[in-house]
């Protein structure tokens, strides 16, 4: 009999459905768009959040950091020295390997025209403790030089898919000859750019290649043949040993770098340990901002099921009287419920059915706004997790829609409905009435939140745009390069450092020599767009028990400052005075000079910089103004700038300030580059403007998102309101006649109809700003510059919702207005 009745309800759903297609389209259309929006999001935060790591046993890596108290950094990279006792002396890790901190950038001989290749460094276990096999051929053993692994998108870019591929060989720039091994899965992934954190270069999305690079090599073996201790520059992961927990790890390691601490005061006092999951790692940093994303368009859904339960209560107004024929013919209050719910159900059925046909349109379209600083966005796809989730969704969305109107049916008293003259056959309850306006106010209420987040997210980012970042972004155009094979060597053999500094000043005397161009220069690290390196600095005349504080590194090339617009402070700027046989000087930023020199002029003052107290030392000869190097938001650290001509870079960056569009001058950059030397490698050209933006992306993807949400909520709102004040005003038409007929003017119907529509605003006004108010702090991550609470915020959104609902009710209210009275006294 079950069975039987279901097929019934069915049956009649769907003939309902092809007698009103109108309410049938409005309420599957409002449903999908609900449906759809939370299985695309669902989707992102599945594939970034939820998906495990694409390495064996994920849950067990770690990333081990050294805690630097003396800097507040508890995630800075290791030494090598460090890290070697770490691995050597602990009982709880089952392995652990390193990485050098950042990527690089190589040009492979023969292919100079083509992208450049992102290589990582890394010790020779790195893929055993990852737990990852080689699709083709292997990854490379212990003591292994010269050889790599490549990705299988490399693979099949560079090299078609060709399994023969393994055992070639390939030329790097700087002459190193490299035999490949391997090719990794396809689903291979290491670093994510969010792992190694503002270490990494930016740029990259994973590596392209990685080569072995055993720590026993000269960079980082000191004098006296021992591995650095107090040199930085390694990131290392871990795996848990069988049966041992995270905080036991903790424990281990901790304890082992107090040890340390007492055994090499000089260079560890200060220096602890960190130990991340290596998820935790990976997307802890949006994690907050993918979750807002969800419960936002959880919101949307929730709205959108109110809407349709309200279509749903309007229209069981026409349907009173065959609900009470259904009633009187012996159906119970249990039937009728269930014959709503079947068709609340059906509904949000089709309206799943009607939104896969949009859901992976809408994980393109999140995919494609998002920035390469979400980790794993391009692994986001629909996956059976998100069907499920959508066939989940729909069946509790139309039990949702479906439940007040059910429960309304079941109360309907047949009597005064089968008296056609009746008020109550006419008419809506009053308990429908109060569902319809509840609903409505709960809407309201959610919008306020939305919008409220959204306004809080829109002045938060406005306030960061407003940031000094110390440059002047427009009118510059930026690319990083690689000099020509020849000029790469050992930077100590001053023959090979000369020619590269003549390679440079002939080439940025081309560039000056554009038309167009005000000022040429570069750096070895761009502001907001690549990775951070520091060195330890002593003062002259500190004690020598004093613990050297670590310092932002950057090497200057001739006229950088002035292209990027950064201001002198105090004393001068590099000359060409300052050559490679000249005095070492330096320029410090403001930052570097309040801290170090609180009550003295830093001008003249002498510094040395590195590990070894014994190095040469460098005389400061300006203060520039504080750059945010790391982002928008961060506070400029103390940073040290020294001139390229001693030791000029392989692979600078170089700003090229411009009177107009810096991207109309790029063509001639690249032509003159050839032109002075065809080898030479240009790449990753963009403005500073683009890097400026690109440095907000996370910011700008959650605003965005909000913002869309925030306006669709605004609109389901007003939809509410405009629905229930039109059944409102179709309600009390014979009231509206009679007080015309009495003397009451159009302007009073019409304050009196507004007058229900902000009632109903207000209500949900003052709801949504309480959930507002106590769901705000969960946003104080993603804020800048401004408080949880931020009275501008939580002022004009309400004021925006009242307006909005009365512009809502504008319409019937009008209608109300022009109320025949005659007609309205018949209308019994």
């Amino acid at each position: 009999m079950f069975w039987d009745a279901l097929r019934s309800d069915v049956r009649f759903t769907l003939r309902q459905a092809a007698r009103r297609p109108t309410f049938t389209l409005l309420a599957v259309g409002a449903l999908a768009l609900g449906i759809g929006a939370n299985s695309a999001v669902f989707s992102v935060v599945n594939g970034v959040l939820l998906r495990p790591l694409p390495y064996h046993e994920p849950e067990r890596l770690v990333m081990v950091w050294s805690d630097n108290r003396n800097e507040a950094r508890p995630r800075n990279v290791l030494s090598p020295a460090n890290l070697t006792d770490l691995r050597d002396r602990n009982r709880t890790l089952a392995g652990m390997d390193y990485a050098v901190s950042f990527m690089m950038r190589l040009t492979v001989k023969g292919e100079e025209d083509s992208a450049p290749v992102w290589a990582l460094r890394t010790g020779s276990d790195l893929f055993t403790i990852l737990g990852r096999p080689a699709l083709v051929g292997r990854t490379y053993a212990a003591g292994e030089r010269r050889v790599a692994v490549v990705s299988h998108a490399y693979w099949m870019r560079r090299m078609g898919s060709d399994p023969s591929a393994i055992g070639r060989t390939l030329t790097l720039s700087g002459g190193e000859i490299i035999t490949i091994v391997g090719v990794m899965p396809p689903d291979f992934a290491f670093p994510y750019r969010s792992m190694f954190g503002p270490w990494v270069s930016g740029g990259a999305m994973t590596a392209d290649m990685w080569i072995p690079m055993p720590l026993e090599g000269e960079r980082w073996v000191t004098a006296g043949g021992t591995l650095i201790r107090n040199v930085h520059s390694l990131v290392a992961i871990g795996r848990l040993a069988p049966g041992v927990t995270l905080a036991q790890a903790r424990t281990d390691l901790g304890a082992i770098s107090r040890r340390l601490e007492e055994e090499f005061p000089d260079s560890n006092r200060g220096w602890g340990v960190t130990i991340v999951p290596l998820m935790e790692q990976t997307v802890g940093n949006v994690r907050p901002a993918l979750l807002i994303v969800l419960a936002g368009v959880a919101v949307i859904l929730l709205m959108a099921a109110m809407n349709v339960a309200n279509l749903l209560l309007a229209r069981s107004v026409s349907r009173q009287r065959e609900l009470a024929v259904r009633t009187a013919l012996g159906a119970s209050r249990a039937r009728l419920v269930r014959q709503s719910l079947t068709e609340s159900v059906m509904l949000a059925l089709a309206g799943a059915a009607l939104s896969l046909l949009f859901v992976r349109w809408g994980v393109q379209a999140l995919v494609a706004l998002a920035p390469i600083d979400i980790p794993r966005m391009q692994e986001v796809a629909p996956d059976s997790r998100a069907l499920v989730l959508t066939l989940i969704v729909a069946i509790a969305s139309g039990l949702l829609v479906g439940l007040l109107p059910a429960l309304s049916a079941g109360r309907q008293d047949s009597a005064p409905a089968l008296q056609d003259h009746s008020r109550g056959a006419m008419g809506a309850s009053r308990h429908r009435s109060r569902l319809r306006s509840t609903l409505v106010i709960a809407e309201v209420a959610m919008a306020v939140v939305l919008t409220i987040g959204a306004g809080l997210l829109l002045r938060s980012f406005t306030r960061l745009m407003m940031v000094d970042p110390g440059f002047r972004s427009e009118s510059v155009l930026t690319l990083q390069m690689n000099v020509p094979d020849r000029l790469v060597g050992d930077t100590s053999r001053p023959v090979i450092a000369d020619e590269r500094r003549v390679f440079y000043e002939g080439l940025l005397d081309r560039l000056s020599a554009i038309p167009g161009v005000i000022a040429v220069g570069g750096t070895t690290r761009i502001p907001l767009g690549s990775s951070s390196v520091t060195t330890s600095l002593e003062v002259a005349g500190s004690p020598a028990t004093e613990r050297l504080p670590e310092v932002e590194f950057r090497r200057i090339i001739r006229d950088y400052f002035t292209a990027m617009g950064t201001p002198v402070v105090r004393g001068r700027l590099f000359t060409g005075a300052d050559g490679p046989t000249a005095a070492s000087v330096a320029v410090v930023n403001q930052t570097l000079a309040h801290r170090m020199f609180p009550d003295a002029d830093p001008i003249g003052q002498q510094v040395r910089l590195g590990p070894s107290r014994s190095g040469p030392w460098t005389t400061i000869v300006g203060v520039v103004g504080d750059v945010r190097q790391a982002g928008l938001d961060v506070e400029p650290l103390p940073e040290i700038y020294l001139n390229y001509a001693a030791n000029p870079p392989n692979s600078p960056f170089i700003a090229i300030r411009t009177a107009g569009d810096p991207s109309a001058v790029a063509a001639a950059v690249r032509r003159e580059a050839r032109a002075h030397d065809p080898s030479a490698a240009l790449y990753d050209i963009r403005t500073m403007d683009d890097i400026r933006m690109a440095s907000v992306g996370e910011q700008r993807f959650l605003l965005l998102l909000l913002m869309a949400f925030g306006g669709l909520a605004l609109l389901l709102a007003s939809v509410g309101v405009y629905g229930v004040i039109t059944l409102v005003v179709a309600e009390r038409t014979q009231e509206v006649g009679v007080r015309l007929a009495l003397g009451a003017t159009p302007a009073g119907v019409l304050a009196m109809i507004v007058r229900e529509a902000v009632r109903l605003a207000g209500a949900g006004v003052v709801l949504g700003l309480a959930a507002a108010a106590a769901l705000a702090p969960l946003l104080a991550s993603q804020l800048f510059g401004i408080e949880v609470i931020d009275p501008p915020t939580f002022i004009v959104v309400p004021l925006v919702l009242l307006l909005v609902a009365v512009a809502a009710a504008a319409a019937p209210a009008r209608r109300a207005m022009r109320v025949d009275p005659v007609q309205a006294m018949r209308y019994e």
